[in-house]
C-alpha cells in the first residue's frame, strides 16, 4: 500500500471509481484496501476540484467521474498552438 500522501492513492481511487459498477466509499475502499477515512478524504479533494483534469460528483452514495481529460493531448495543444 501506499503511503499517505503519496499521489498513487489518488489514482487507485479514481481507478476504482471508474471500474466499479456501484462506487461508494464502502465499496472503494474494500475494493483497494484502503481505510475508509483515507479514502474519504481523497474523495474529498476529488470533489473539491483539487485534482487537475478530473470532475468527480457524488450522486446519492454513490461517487462519479464526470470529465476525466487526456492529459497527453492537452499538453499537446499547447505545445503546437491547437488550442
Amino acid at each position: 500500500m501506499y503511503q499517505k500522501g503519496n499521489l498513487n492513492r489518488i489514482w487507485l481511487v479514481l481507478g476504482a471509481l471508474d471500474a466499479l459498477e456501484h462506487p461508494t466509499l464502502l465499496n472503494i475502499s474494500n475494493a483497494i484496501g484502503m481505510p475508509k477515512p483515507s479514502v474519504n478524504d481523497i474523495l474529498k479533494k476529488l470533489l473539491d476540484g483539487q485534482v487537475a483534469g478530473v470532475i468527480v460528483k457524488k450522486i446519492g452514495t454513490e461517487y462519479k467521474i464526470i470529465e476525466w481529460n487526456d492529459f497527453r493531448q492537452e499538453i499537446n495543444k499547447i505545445y503546437t498552438n491547437n488550442t
